[in-house]
């Protein structure tokens, strides 16, 4: 039986440590951390490819019989941890005594999408993860991120996300290598105050939806790829929606105009 991790030194917690900061380490490392035992379970069933596992002894007996899935069937390195080490290293309030470190290598974008999401200058994470999983959700084909906006694999936002970086393409792109992917797709820019309203564009046809970020709203390469605005109609005290719900609302629309096509 292994020896139980408690120093700060050890390789393994060093590396935790520089993947839960910044997303430069991220990239240079191919690696991410995902904690708790519901995105753990999410990445088992899909079998992402793990470097290894920590615990503590405060894990719950559904992170057990987790925990035996991934040592006996899938031969996952796993190595236990003090309880006060997992909570240093933690990016959560009340850890829950499991996380990992995984390979950071997004699903592949499919060759043929008609149905794309284009994260522009979001930055909030909470908001990007939102819409990642609204996104996958809802069945869209990719969400592609431009410059200045938050890394997709962040902490908070994996956590916020739910999973859906397990199973939805996300990649950061530039203006030029978005442009090239969407070819022939259609693009909306979602608008405040100008452009067609959402229930009268046709959303039917392949198309993107480009959602800007919260404080300064679509970029300079966002207004360049967009061919056309949408908006969502508000009462007359509301001046803008959050981004993750206004994309949310944009997708509904794109799903119910599709599935009434079908229908008729």
């Amino acid at each position: 039986m292994s020896k139980t991790i408690a120093s700060s030194n050890n390789s393994k917690i060093k590396l935790v440590r520089k993947l839960q900061g910044r997303s430069r380490h991220r990239q240079n490392e191919k690696a991410f951390v995902a904690e708790g035992v519901r995105l753990l379970e999410e990445a088992c069933t899909v079998n992402w490819p793990m470097h290894f596992i920590l615990y503590d002894d405060s894990l719950s007996e559904r992170g057990k019989v987790l925990m035996e899935k991934f040592t006996n069937l899938l031969g996952v390195e796993t190595a236990e941890v003090t309880p006060s080490l997992m909570a240093e290293i933690s990016d959560t309030e009340t850890p829950q005594g499991i996380l990992a470190v995984l390979d950071l290598k997004p699903l592949p974008l499919p060759p043929d999408p008609t149905f794309v999401i284009i994260a522009d200058q979001i930055r909030d994470p909470g908001n990007l993860g939102t819409l990642l999983r609204t996104a996958q959700a809802l069945g869209a084909d990719a969400v592609l991120l431009t410059r200045g906006t938050v890394d997709a694999f962040s902490p908070k936002v994996i956590r916020s996300g739910m999973g859906a970086q397990f199973r939805l393409p996300i990649h950061a792109l530039d203006g030029k290598a978005i442009q090239a992917y969407l070819d022939n797709l259609a693009v909306f820019l979602a608008d405040a105050s100008a452009g067609v309203l959402l229930w009268q564009a046709n959303l039917v046809q392949p198309c993107a939806l480009l959602i800007g970020g919260e404080a300064f709203g679509a970029s300079a390469i966002g207004e360049e790829l967009s061919v056309k605005r949408v908006t969502i109609p508000m009462g007359e005290r509301a001046e803008s929606l959050n981004a993750s719900i206004a994309g949310g609302i944009l997708m509904a629309e794109v799903l119910r105009q599709r599935y009434q096509k079908h229908k008729d």
